[in-house]
Parts: C-alpha cells; sequence; structure tokens
C-alpha cells in the first residue's frame, strides 16, 4: 500500500457555493487478474478481482493523496479507515486538515468535521437539503473524472496482467505520478467520466468518531443553510 501527499488547496472559483473544499475523495478498481493464495478477498461486487485505488483529487484533477493495494471486496469506508489519510485526519495533536476546512465524498464515507458527504435521500429531502446535495454532486464528479482520465492515459490499468503485488501496486501509483506530471505541464484532454456503480452502504459510525460526527453534521447544515 502507498501513499503520498500533495499541497492542499481550496477550490477557488469552483466550489459551485460550497465553501474550503481542498479535495474530493472517491475509490476505484484496478482489475487484476486472479492473486495467488487470497483470491476471495481480491473478489468484488462485479464478479472479478481487483485491488482499490483510493484518492483525492484537487481542482485540477491532481492527485493530492493515494492509497492503493486494498482488496476488491473492501468496502470504501473501510479502506477509508485503514488509510494515512484517516489516521492524519483524526490525529488530534496534529490534524492534517484545519476545522473550516474539507474534502468532500460520497455517502460511503463517513460525515466528519474533515469529510463532508451528501444528504442521504430517504425521500424526504428539504428543498435546501437538494440544493445542497446538486451543488455537492457538481463539485464531487471531478474525482470520478480524474479516474477517467488515469485509465484513459494508461489503458493497461483497465486490467493489470501481473502476479507480484508489490510491483503491482507500485506500477499504480507512478501512473499517478505520471498524470500530475501531465497536468504540471499543462497538457489538456478531454475529460473521460468513469462509470462507477452509485450502489452505496451506510459506513459506521465508530465512537471515537462521534464528535467529529456531530461537528460535521453541524457544519454540513450551516453550508446548508447559506446556499443561496
Amino acid at each position: 500500500m502507498h501513499f503520498f501527499l500533495l499541497l492542499f488547496q481550496i477550490f477557488r472559483g469552483r466550489s459551485r457555493g460550497i465553501p474550503n473544499v481542498i479535495g474530493a475523495i472517491d475509490g476505484t478498481d484496478i482489475f487484476i487478474k486472479q492473486p495467488f493464495g487470497n483470491a476471495v478477498d481480491y473478489y468484488n461486487r462485479y464478479q472479478s478481482h481487483s485491488v482499490i485505488l483510493q484518492a483525492v483529487c484537487d481542482a485540477n484533477k491532481k492527485f493530492i493523496n493515494i492509497s492503493v493495494g486494498h482488496p476488491g471486496r473492501m468496502h470504501d469506508a473501510r479502506v477509508f479507515r485503514r488509510s494515512s489519510l484517516y489516521q492524519s485526519i483524526i490525529n488530534e495533536d496534529d490534524p492534517l486538515i484545519r476545522p473550516e476546512n474539507h474534502i468532500i465524498g460520497d455517502c460511503a464515507y463517513p460525515l466528519l468535521q474533515e469529510v463532508l458527504t451528501p444528504f442521504r435521500n430517504t425521500g424526504h429531502l428539504t428543498n435546501g437539503q437538494i440544493r445542497y446535495n446538486t451543488r455537492f454532486s457538481s463539485i464531487r464528479s471531478i474525482i470520478e473524472r480524474a479516474f477517467g482520465l488515469l485509465k484513459g492515459k494508461w489503458k493497461r490499468l483497465k486490467y493489470l496482467d501481473m502476479s507480484d503485488m508489490e510491483l503491482l501496486n507500485e506500477v499504480i501509483t507512478a501512473c499517478c505520478v505520471l498524470r500530475n506530471f501531465i497536468i504540471r505541464q499543462g497538457e489538456q484532454e478531454d475529460d473521460e467520466v468513469e462509470n462507477i456503480d452509485e450502489e452505496e452502504e451506510i459506513a459506521p459510525i465508530h465512537v471515537n468518531e462521534r464528535r467529529r460526527h456531530v461537528l460535521g453534521e453541524i457544519k454540513r447544515e450551516e453550508i446548508m443553510n447559506n446556499l443561496r
């Protein structure tokens, strides 16, 4: 599993009224051949084998944080909680993200002060919640486009025929780094939005997350009430 971090920056001019967004988070499956010794854990909901790439991208679709190599059967919330990003966020002594800032993710992720999610659609959303979710979705889609561009540039990432899992993870990491280099060089490419299954599970709230979850609820309500 690999992890790297670049400087977080606010989504200037692209926040759709949701302030202080510093990144969008999601996971994507990198399909692989059946691994030796532990095929079950890597067998995913698409009836294939994969590893998960969790990534946070900025407003320019650069990857500012990645976590690679989690088994394909693992849910996004569990991948997140096992990542160095999560450990850095919950570090009380030296928190990675300032209280006023946040990354955004779908409902698979836990709502925290540092991680905002949409209001879950129970069929009874208020107009304010619908407005918030619509603005939120338009920002969050940038991570889906980032994944689409990554796999469009290196089509081998659509299926990695490799047996060495450590090398496989290094290849995925290298592709993310090279993708960032291309963006810094100013190369423009057409967006290719990845087709992502929207089925989500409710992420359980751990006891040590409770305070951050409550603060996240308060922050989300304040943002919703200030949208016009």
